[in-house]
Protein backbone atom coordinates (compact mmCIF):
# COMPACT_ATOMS: atom_id res chain seq x y z
CA UNK A 1 0.00 0.00 0.00
CA UNK A 2 2.81 2.42 0.86
CA UNK A 3 4.46 1.64 -2.48
CA UNK A 4 1.27 2.46 -4.35
CA UNK A 5 0.84 5.65 -2.34
CA UNK A 6 4.32 6.77 -3.36
CA UNK A 7 3.46 6.12 -7.02
CA UNK A 8 0.27 8.13 -6.64
CA UNK A 9 1.96 11.09 -4.95
CA UNK A 10 4.88 11.08 -7.39
CA UNK A 11 2.36 11.41 -10.23
CA UNK A 12 4.02 8.50 -11.97
CA UNK A 13 2.43 5.37 -13.39
CA UNK A 14 3.64 1.80 -13.71
CA UNK A 15 2.44 -1.58 -14.86
CA UNK A 16 0.98 -3.38 -11.87
CA UNK A 17 0.78 -7.11 -11.28
CA UNK A 18 -1.49 -8.20 -8.45
CA UNK A 19 0.15 -11.23 -6.82
CA UNK A 20 -1.61 -13.81 -4.66
CA UNK A 21 0.87 -14.85 -1.97
CA UNK A 22 -1.06 -18.09 -1.64
CA UNK A 23 -0.48 -18.87 -5.31
CA UNK A 24 2.75 -17.17 -6.37
CA UNK A 25 3.38 -17.36 -10.13
CA UNK A 26 6.65 -18.96 -11.21
CA UNK A 27 7.67 -15.78 -13.05
CA UNK A 28 7.35 -13.84 -9.80
CA UNK A 29 9.55 -16.29 -7.87
CA UNK A 30 12.14 -16.23 -10.65
CA UNK A 31 12.17 -12.45 -10.54
CA UNK A 32 12.35 -12.24 -6.75
CA UNK A 33 13.22 -15.50 -4.94
CA UNK A 34 12.52 -13.67 -1.68
CA UNK A 35 8.85 -14.14 -2.58
CA UNK A 36 7.51 -11.06 -0.81
CA UNK A 37 5.69 -8.00 -2.11
CA UNK A 38 6.03 -5.29 -3.18
CA UNK A 39 8.70 -5.74 -5.83
CA UNK A 40 9.64 -3.06 -8.35
CA UNK A 41 11.33 -4.06 -11.59
CA UNK A 42 12.91 -1.12 -13.40
CA UNK A 43 13.45 -1.46 -17.15
CA UNK A 44 14.11 -5.17 -16.77
CA UNK A 45 17.55 -4.52 -15.30
CA UNK A 46 17.10 -3.36 -11.71
CA UNK A 47 15.06 -4.80 -8.85
CA UNK A 48 13.91 -3.18 -5.60
CA UNK A 49 12.21 -5.50 -3.11
CA UNK A 50 11.86 -3.39 0.03
CA UNK A 51 8.79 -1.16 0.27
CA UNK A 52 10.60 1.78 1.91
CA UNK A 53 13.17 1.73 -0.90
CA UNK A 54 10.41 1.68 -3.51
CA UNK A 55 8.81 4.68 -1.82
CA UNK A 56 12.10 6.58 -1.87
CA UNK A 57 12.76 5.62 -5.48
CA UNK A 58 9.46 6.95 -6.82
CA UNK A 59 9.57 10.11 -4.75
CA UNK A 60 13.18 10.75 -5.77
CA UNK A 61 11.94 10.89 -9.37
CA UNK A 62 9.20 13.39 -8.60
CA UNK A 63 8.06 14.74 -5.25
CA UNK A 64 5.64 17.62 -5.88
CA UNK A 65 4.24 17.38 -2.34
CA UNK A 66 7.72 17.31 -0.74
CA UNK A 67 6.97 14.07 1.07
CA UNK A 68 10.71 13.41 1.44
CA UNK A 69 11.28 16.62 3.40
CA UNK A 70 11.72 14.78 6.75
CA UNK A 71 14.71 12.93 5.25
CA UNK A 72 16.66 16.19 5.41
CA UNK A 73 16.27 16.50 9.18
CA UNK A 74 15.24 13.13 10.66
CA UNK A 75 16.55 9.60 10.66
CA UNK A 76 13.27 8.43 9.19
CA UNK A 77 14.26 4.77 9.19
CA UNK A 78 14.39 4.75 12.98
CA UNK A 79 10.66 5.41 13.35
CA UNK A 80 9.51 3.58 10.23
CA UNK A 81 11.53 0.45 11.05
CA UNK A 82 10.09 0.47 14.55
CA UNK A 83 6.67 0.11 12.94
CA UNK A 84 7.84 -2.36 10.29
CA UNK A 85 9.47 -4.70 12.79
CA UNK A 86 8.38 -4.33 16.41
CA UNK A 87 4.87 -3.03 15.80
CA UNK A 88 4.13 -5.42 12.95
CA UNK A 89 5.32 -8.34 15.08
CA UNK A 90 2.65 -7.59 17.68
CA UNK A 91 0.06 -6.51 15.09
CA UNK A 92 0.22 -9.89 13.32
CA UNK A 93 -0.19 -11.77 16.60
CA UNK A 94 -3.07 -9.54 17.63
CA UNK A 95 -4.94 -9.43 14.32
CA UNK A 96 -4.30 -13.08 13.48
CA UNK A 97 -4.29 -14.42 17.03
CA UNK A 98 -6.03 -17.65 16.00
CA UNK A 99 -2.96 -18.50 13.93
CA UNK A 100 -0.58 -17.85 16.83
CA UNK A 101 -1.41 -17.98 20.55
CA UNK A 102 -4.91 -16.64 21.05
CA UNK A 103 -4.40 -16.41 24.81
CA UNK A 104 -1.83 -13.66 24.18
CA UNK A 105 -4.00 -11.59 21.84
CA UNK A 106 -4.60 -8.73 24.28
CA UNK A 107 -1.01 -8.67 25.51
CA UNK A 108 0.17 -8.25 21.92
CA UNK A 109 -2.38 -5.47 21.44
CA UNK A 110 -1.08 -3.73 24.55
CA UNK A 111 2.52 -4.01 23.37
CA UNK A 112 1.50 -2.57 20.00
CA UNK A 113 -0.13 0.37 21.78
CA UNK A 114 3.08 1.13 23.66
CA UNK A 115 4.94 1.34 20.36
CA UNK A 116 2.48 3.62 18.57
CA UNK A 117 2.38 5.97 21.54
CA UNK A 118 5.73 7.26 20.32
CA UNK A 119 4.02 8.25 17.06
CA UNK A 120 1.20 9.93 18.96
CA UNK A 121 3.80 11.99 20.82
CA UNK A 122 5.49 12.96 17.55
CA UNK A 123 2.31 14.32 15.94
CA UNK A 124 2.38 18.09 16.21
CA UNK A 125 -0.50 20.47 16.82
CA UNK A 126 -0.79 20.79 13.04
CA UNK A 127 -2.01 17.19 13.02
CA UNK A 128 0.95 15.70 11.17
CA UNK A 129 4.04 13.74 12.15
CA UNK A 130 6.44 16.18 10.48
CA UNK A 131 5.69 19.83 9.83
CA UNK A 132 2.21 20.84 8.78
CA UNK A 133 1.41 18.42 5.98
CA UNK A 134 1.54 14.78 4.94
CA UNK A 135 5.00 13.30 4.51
CA UNK A 136 6.78 9.99 3.99
CA UNK A 137 5.94 9.18 7.61
CA UNK A 138 2.20 9.09 6.98
CA UNK A 139 2.33 7.03 3.79
CA UNK A 140 4.66 4.48 5.41
CA UNK A 141 3.05 4.24 8.85
CA UNK A 142 -0.69 4.82 8.48
CA UNK A 143 -1.38 1.67 6.43
CA UNK A 144 -0.23 -0.37 9.45
CA UNK A 145 -2.31 1.73 11.86
CA UNK A 146 -5.29 1.05 9.61
CA UNK A 147 -4.64 -2.68 9.97
CA UNK A 148 -4.48 -2.23 13.73
CA UNK A 149 -7.92 -0.63 13.67
CA UNK A 150 -9.35 -3.36 11.42
CA UNK A 151 -8.43 -5.98 14.03
CA UNK A 152 -11.08 -4.53 16.38
CA UNK A 153 -12.74 -1.32 15.13
CA UNK A 154 -15.02 -0.93 18.16
CA UNK A 155 -12.13 -1.10 20.64
CA UNK A 156 -9.99 1.19 18.46
CA UNK A 157 -12.68 3.85 18.06
CA UNK A 158 -13.87 3.84 21.68
CA UNK A 159 -10.92 2.85 23.85
CA UNK A 160 -7.69 3.49 21.94
CA UNK A 161 -6.33 6.61 23.58
CA UNK A 162 -4.07 7.98 20.83
CA UNK A 163 -6.47 10.75 19.80
CA UNK A 164 -4.19 12.52 17.33
CA UNK A 165 -3.28 9.28 15.62
CA UNK A 166 -6.94 8.34 15.25
CA UNK A 167 -7.67 11.75 13.75
CA UNK A 168 -4.87 11.54 11.22
CA UNK A 169 -5.92 8.01 10.26
CA UNK A 170 -9.52 9.15 9.75
CA UNK A 171 -8.32 11.96 7.49
CA UNK A 172 -6.04 9.59 5.59
CA UNK A 173 -8.69 6.97 4.75
CA UNK A 174 -10.92 9.70 3.34
CA UNK A 175 -8.34 11.01 0.87
CA UNK A 176 -8.46 10.46 -2.87
CA UNK A 177 -4.99 8.90 -2.61
CA UNK A 178 -6.31 6.20 -0.30
CA UNK A 179 -9.35 5.49 -2.46
CA UNK A 180 -7.24 5.15 -5.60
CA UNK A 181 -4.67 3.00 -3.82
CA UNK A 182 -7.29 0.59 -2.48
CA UNK A 183 -8.70 -0.20 -5.93
CA UNK A 184 -8.79 -3.95 -6.53
CA UNK A 185 -6.93 -5.37 -9.51
CA UNK A 186 -7.29 -8.67 -11.30
CA UNK A 187 -4.84 -11.27 -10.00
CA UNK A 188 -1.84 -11.63 -12.30
CA UNK A 189 -0.92 -15.22 -13.18
CA UNK A 190 1.29 -15.18 -16.25
CA UNK A 191 2.92 -13.06 -18.94
CA UNK A 192 -0.10 -13.67 -21.15
CA UNK A 193 -2.34 -11.62 -18.85
CA UNK A 194 -3.26 -8.20 -20.19
CA UNK A 195 -1.38 -5.26 -18.71
CA UNK A 196 -2.91 -3.21 -15.90
CA UNK A 197 -1.59 0.13 -14.71
CA UNK A 198 -1.52 2.02 -11.44
CA UNK A 199 -2.92 4.59 -11.35
CA UNK A 200 -5.09 3.70 -14.32
CA UNK A 201 -4.08 5.44 -17.53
Amino acid sequence: MRARLSIYYSKKSCEIREISLKNKPLQFIELSPKGTVPVLEINGSHLIDESIDIVKWFLSKNDPHQLLLPCQEDNIEELIFLIDKDFKYHLDRYKYSSQHDISKKISHRDEAVKIVECIENKISESGYIFGNKISIYEICILPFIRQFRIADPIWFDKEFQCVKLKAILHEFINTEAFKVTMKKYKEWKSETDSAQYFPEI
